[in-house]
């Protein structure tokens, strides 16, 4: 989920050990997140096409509303947008991101790119 969302939680879940009695500081929190990246814009929109129609063959229905909230979350765009809006989640209290790469099974440039950008920019 986005950043705003992330807060939400972590504030839920901060009231709810406050409740209980258990220390906050001592959960990790982690989230999970569609990896969508690109190295420029028009990569990223292509990529995103590509989603559209794979969710389109077997859900034309769903086809719009897969690829908008994928466009929402903070692990689509190049880069170095995903860095940026990553690190946002990571000052909230994010201490790990399980990534998913939808497009894997076909390509896996997106995981390589990720993995030679963003993973040392977080580092």
């Amino acid at each position: 989920g986005s950043p705003e969302g992330f807060a939400h939680k972590s504030s839920v879940l901060e009231g709810h050990c406050r409740d209980l009695g258990r220390d906050y500081a001592e959960i990790t929190r982690s989230a999970n997140y569609n990896v969508v990246i690109g190295r420029d814009e028009a990569e990223v929109a292509d990529r995103l096409e590509q989603v559209r129609a794979r969710v389109a063959s077997v859900a034309p229905e769903k086809a719009d509303e897969v690829v908008e909230g994928l466009r929402s979350g903070p692990a689509v765009g190049t880069p170095e947008q995903v860095v940026e809006k990553l690190r946002e989640v990571g000052d909230l209290g994010m201490t790990y991101a399980i990534t998913y790469f939808a497009e894997a099974a076909y390509d896996t440039s997106g995981i390589e790119l990720f993995e030679r950008e963003v993973v040392p920019a977080l580092a």
